[in-house]
């Protein structure tokens, strides 16, 4: 049996729909996991953690990445010998150190981008030691010849008693407030109902039209209470021009969308009626996008989206 070694981020929990996916859709690969997320470090004073501060400023040493890169040897110890395929997203966690031995683990060596290139620069620093790159951005694709690939829906829930209120639970980070602020002001203004969730950031931001979380909730849980609402809002980050997953997790639950992202208008799925772009240099939105049920999308259509298309295209490097 061939076998693929996944290594993704755990802070979102949505690793765990994708090693299933591969498990449940790639049954002819042996799938296994490897955390790039660490535990967090505490310091064990005052003085270790201003001791490492000025070391970090005049000698270049981090006790913090120090334990980092010790656990990361300790998951590297227990690996295979060698891998069919090793699926690597967000690499650029990685040394190049280390990605040189992940490489000696395995042929085929594969990178998935799921962040635009703008904003994690070290990308494009190690685009070399793959195989391949996937990314999910267009313009990316395009500038450095990657192959695109979305992200994904996996949950198609049976229909709930429908709230009209516009919905978001997202990580909001500081290029993305003064947005949803405006969202906010907008409908307020407009008697509109909505609902924007999120946990609070290390930036300690504040906004009156934002309910904190104090935990992060379950990728899971999220996908149901979405389901509860009708239109999902995707506020995308400037610069970005691939779709989040909420645009895909709006097309598995057949709900309608409201997005600044323009990337969205030239895909097959789009539909003015069930989507609605918007430009908050003038925040307009019709009083008929809430009047108007969702239309159906061609399922032919929507099924090149789900998570079993994400899954072969990436096994489908290799024949087993």
């Amino acid at each position: 049996m061939c076998s693929i070694l996944v290594i993704a981020p755990t802070t979102a929990n949505i690793y765990q729909v994708i090693v299933e996916g591969f498990r449940n859709y790639a049954p002819e690969f042996h799938t296994e996991f490897m955390s790039d997320t660490f535990p967090r470090y505490k310091y064990k004073s005052k003085w270790e953690k201003v001791g490492n501060f000025l070391s970090k400023v005049f000698i270049n040493r981090n006790i913090k990445e120090i334990y980092y890169r010790k656990i990361l040897e300790k998951r590297f110890a227990i690996l295979k010998e060698k891998y069919d395929i090793i699926f690597i997203i967000r690499p650029d966690h990685f040394t190049n150190k280390e990605l040189i031995f992940l490489k000696s683990k395995t042929s085929t060596l594969i990178a998935y981008y799921w962040d635009s290139m703008a904003f994690y620069p070290r990308k494009k620093k190690i685009i070399h030691f793959f195989n391949k790159v996937y990314s999910f951005d267009s313009l990316d694709c395009m500038k450095y010849g990657f192959e695109q690939l979305t992200n994904f829906y996996y949950y198609e829930p049976t229909p709930e008693i429908i709230d009209k209120t516009v919905f978001c639970i997202s990580h909001i980070e500081r290029k993305r407030y003064p947005f949803f602020n405006q969202m906010g002001k907008f409908l307020d203004e407009n008697n509109i109902t909505y609902r924007f969730l999120t946990k609070q950031s290390k930036e300690k931001l504040r906004s009156p039209y934002i309910e904190y979380l104090k935990e992060s909730i379950p990728y899971a849980e999220m996908l149901k209470l979405s389901n509860k609402y009708e239109i999902i809002l995707d506020i995308a980050k400037p610069d970005q021009h691939g779709l989040s997953f909420r645009i895909f997790e709006a097309l598995g639950m057949n709900k309608k969308m409201i997005t600044n992202n323009r990337s969205v208008m030239a895909y097959d799925f789009y539909n003015p009626n069930n989507i609605l772009v918007i430009n908050f240099d003038n925040l307009v939105i019709p009083k008929l996008f809430f009047e108007t049920p969702f239309e159906p999308i061609n399922e032919a259509i929507k099924q090149q989206y789900h998570l079993r298309s994400f899954v072969r295209t990436v096994v489908s490097n290799i024949k087993p």
